[in-house]
C-alpha cells in the first residue's frame, strides 16, 4: 500500500506529466502550423470550392489562435482530431492501437536490455580479470559502440537476406508484420536491435556496481556465516547493486521509446514510429502532433515508474 505522502507525490507527478504532454503538443502544434504547405496542396485536381470546404472542416480557415483554442480543448478531452490524409479517421483510437504495438516491442526490448545487461554485468564482476570478464566487457563495448539502426541493418542482412539465400527460402525473417501484433519470432529480432546497445550500458554499470558492493564488509560477514555464494550474490549483493542500474532506466527507456522510430521503419512494424515517419512524409500534421503527445506521455510515465522502483528495491527510500 502507498502511504499518504506517496499518493500525494504520485498525484503531483501525474499532473506534471499531463502538463508536459500538453506543453509539448502545443509547441509542436505552433511549429507545424508555421511550415509552408499542407496535406491538400499535393492534390492539384481538387476543386477550389471543395478545398475551401475541407479547410473549413478542419478549422484551417480560422486564425492560428482560434485553431489553438480548439486544439487545446480537444486534447483535454482526449480528442486529437482527424487525420488530414485519411479524412474522417479519428487520430486518438488510431494512435492508441499503434501505441500498443510500440509498447509490445519496447517492453520486449526493455526486458532484453535489463536481463542480458545484468547477466553479463554480474558474470563479469564475479569472474573479474578472467577471460569471461574480458569477453563480457568486449561484448558490451561493441554493443555500446554500434547504433541501433546499424545493428538492425546487420540483422536484416543476416536473417532476411543471407539466411534466405542459404536455406533457399525455407527459413528467413520476413520484413513487415502481417497482423497488428507480431509473433515471438517477429518481435525477437527488432527487440534485440533496439535493446542491445542499452544492454551494454546496463552490463558495464552492473559490473562496476557489483565490484563495489562485493568489497563491502557485510558481504564478507555473510560469507563468514556460511551462506552460499548464490545466496550472497542474489539476495545481498545484487539488490544493493541495482540502485545505480535503476537510476539509468529512465534515460534507457527514453532511448528505447525514441529509438523505436527507426527500428519500426526498418522492420516494417505498424507502430507509432512508422506512423510518425509516414505522417511527416505525407504532411499529415495532426498525426505528427498526436504522436509527439503520445511520446511525451510515455516518457513521463516511464520516468514516474522508475522513481517508484526505488522504493521496491530499497525500503529506506520514501516519497
Amino acid at each position: 500500500m502507498l502511504s499518504r505522502r506517496a499518493l500525494i507525490y504520485l498525484g503531483e507527478r501525474l499532473v506534471l506529466v499531463a502538463f508536459t504532454a500538453v506543453a509539448v503538443s502545443s509547441i509542436v502544434f505552433l511549429g507545424v502550423h508555421q511550415l509552408p504547405g499542407n496535406a491538400f496542396l499535393s492534390d492539384r485536381r481538387i476543386d477550389p470550392v471543395a478545398l475551401q470546404a475541407i479547410m473549413h472542416h478542419y478549422h484551417l480557415d480560422l486564425s492560428l489562435f482560434d485553431q489553438y483554442k480548439l486544439f487545446v480543448s480537444g486534447i483535454l478531452r482526449g480528442d486529437l482530431g482527424e487525420s488530414l490524409v485519411n479524412r474522417g479517421i479519428p487520430i486518438t483510437p488510431l494512435l492508441l492501437r499503434e501505441a500498443t504495438v510500440s509498447l509490445e516491442v519496447g517492453a520486449a526490448a526493455l526486458i532484453f536490455t535489463i536481463g542480458l545487461g545484468m547477466v553479463l554485468g554480474v558474470i563479469a564482476a564475479i569472474k573479474q580479470n578472467s577471460w569471461i570478464d574480458y569477453l563480457a566487457t568486449a561484448t558490451s563495448v561493441v554493443g555500446y559502440s554500434m547504433p541501433n539502426f546499424v545493428i538492425a541493418t546487420v540483422l536484416v542482412l543476416i536473417f532476411a537476406v543471407y539466411l534466405y539465400n542459404w536455406s533457399g527460402g525455407a527459413i528467413y525473417y520476413e520484413i513487415g508484420w502481417n497482423g497488428t501484433y507480431g509473433t515471438l519470432g517477429q518481435i525477437s529480432i527488432p527487440a534485440f536491435a533496439l535493446g542491445f546497445p542499452y544492454a551494454s550500458i546496463v552490463a558495464r554499470l552492473t559490473r562496476a556496481s557489483m565490484l563495489e558492493v562485493l568489497r563491502q564488509d557485510y558481504i564478507r560477514t555473510a560469507k563468514a556465516k556460511g551462506l552460499s555464494d548464490r545466496i550472497v550474490i542474489i539476495r545481498h549483493a545484487l539488490r544493493n547493486a541495482l540502485i545505480p542500474v535503476v537510476t539509468i532506466l529512465g534515460p534507457l527507456t527514453i532511448g528505447i521509446i525514441t529509438g523505436s522510430v527507426v527500428i519500426e521503419n526498418v522492420f516494417g512494424i505498424p507502430g507509432l514510429g512508422k506512423e510518425f515517419v509516414q505522417s511527416i512524409l505525407s504532411r499529415d500534421y495532426n498525426i505528427v502532433i498526436g504522436v509527439f503527445t503520445f511520446y511525451a506521455l510515455a516518457i513521463g510515465l516511464a520516468n514516474l515508474l522508475v522513481d517508484f522502483l526505488y522504493t521496491a528495491i530499497d525500503p529506506r527510500i520514501r516519497y
